[in-house]
């Protein structure tokens, strides 16, 4: 009798990193939506107090190049 040889073929493993990489994102943008930080920064001191008004600010005078 013959002996016959029989190798199985191995399994790409790119399918299970990419498989991972995808449940990792879904996770990440779980966390990020759920997320409840109020990550605005309020700062309570605002300087001198002291505001310019609109009308009193000289307009910038562009110069034209020739």
């Amino acid at each position: 009798m013959v002996e016959i040889n029989v190798e199985r073929k191995k399994k790409p493993v790119w399918p299970w990193i990419l498989l991972l990489l995808i449940v990792g994102l879904i996770i990440w943008a779980i966390v990020e939506m759920t997320n409840d930080n109020n990550e605005t920064v309020i700062d309570e001191n605002s300087g001198t107090g002291m505001v310019i008004p609109a009308h009193q600010l000289q307009p910038y005078n562009y110069k034209k190049i020739a």
